[in-house]
């Protein structure tokens, strides 16, 4: 059974010219993309990427019909935030002769298909103040997101500054879609998965340090919907690598382990902790004394209160804007709004 977002239900309006129009939904916080395409081959440059990544954006999967193609309209205002017009007219002019190839990333011999990803773009066309994107017809199949998809957060894939880091994000979160957090890939299988031209880093050194090392930092160091991960050689001589284990923890397992130190932290010294969580309460939340004192008081209320804190400092809760008063409220100091 697929499970679908709720913001995907949305009217799309059949034109007679077999494309479906998608209407344009602001402030879509999540993408999502087929397993297929994860691991397909589109030869684009960050740039490139960004604007793919606009497009997937506003795709509406509840309703997609096989047989036609998606014309999905961008506001130029949105584009121009990440890019420039000049850019804008030559990435689309690029981006509409390229060519998407769809293969299994194993056999790659056995079966592969190439199909163009566009068949029209047109910017401010009959001053229309959007960005418009036609697809293949041939593409919509794969569009179907099934059991195996990738979601992830719109905001950090287009603050991305590499290209391996956008591939290799991708490729971790359709590995989270379908919870797997320890798995382990070949180097060759990686070379494809990245789009890493041929004959490219062939040193493994050099692979790690041109292309995961780099996306590796970028990607842990994302204030968006944070993933850490790391990888190591499968096997003990690295001349002889051939394959790579990766482990991924999310921002729930950081938090977790965090508060079982804090737990453990307790049982060895409680005044050090005591004395701890009175300097966070002082140096990060703007607090009453008779506030300070009321949590510090009880214990529930310090397991709460580290609890919130350890949250906060792992990028949770992003859109609370006043630390002190969400705190106030989950402890039940004040009333909530």
């Amino acid at each position: 059974m697929d499970i679908l977002p709720p913001d995907f239900e949305s009217q799309i309006i059949l034109e007679p010219n077999e494309y479906l129009e998608q209407e344009y939904i602001e402030h879509r916080s999540h993408n999502y993309l087929p397993q297929k395409l994860i691991i397909s081959q589109i030869d684009f440059t960050r740039i490139e990427q960004k604007m793919y990544e606009m497009f997937v954006n506003q795709i509406n999967y509840d309703k997609i019909d096989r047989e036609k193609g998606l014309m999905v309209k961008i506001p130029i205002a949105f584009v121009k935030q990440y890019m420039t017009v000049e850019q804008i007219r030559d990435t689309t002019d690029k981006m509409s002769q390229k060519k998407i190839t769809l293969y299994d990333v194993n056999h790659p011999e056995l079966e592969f298909r190439h199909l163009p990803i566009f068949t029209e773009i047109s910017y401010n066309h009959k001053q229309s103040g959007y960005l418009v994107f036609k697809s293949n017809p041939e593409i919509s199949e794969y569009l179907i997101l099934g059991n195996k998809y990738a979601k992830y957060d719109f905001i950090t894939i287009l603050n991305f500054k590499h290209t391996y880091s956008t591939l290799l994000y991708k490729l971790l979160r359709s590995q989270i879609g379908q919870n797997r957090y320890y798995f382990i890939y070949s180097i060759e299988e990686l070379r494809k998965l990245l789009n890493v031209p041929v004959g490219t880093y062939q040193n493994l050194k050099d692979f790690k340090r041109k292309v995961l090392n780099t996306a590796m930092e970028e990607i842990n160091n994302t204030p968006h919907s944070p993933i850490k991960f790391e990888y190591k050689h499968y096997g003990n001589k690295q001349r002889n690598v051939t394959h790579l284990e990766f482990t991924i923890s999310t921002i729930f397992d950081t938090v977790t382990a965090d508060k079982a130190d804090f737990v453990e932290a307790i049982h060895v010294n409680p005044k050090l902790v005591y004395e701890n969580v009175h300097e966070l309460l002082l140096k990060h939340y703007n607090l009453k004394e008779k506030q300070r004192a009321e949590i510090l008081s009880r214990k529930e209320l310090i397991d709460k209160f580290v609890t919130l804190h350890i949250e906060f400092e792992n990028g949770m809760y992003p859109k609370v804007k006043n630390k002190t008063a969400y705190i106030l409220a989950c402890l039940g100091l004040v009333t909530k709004k």
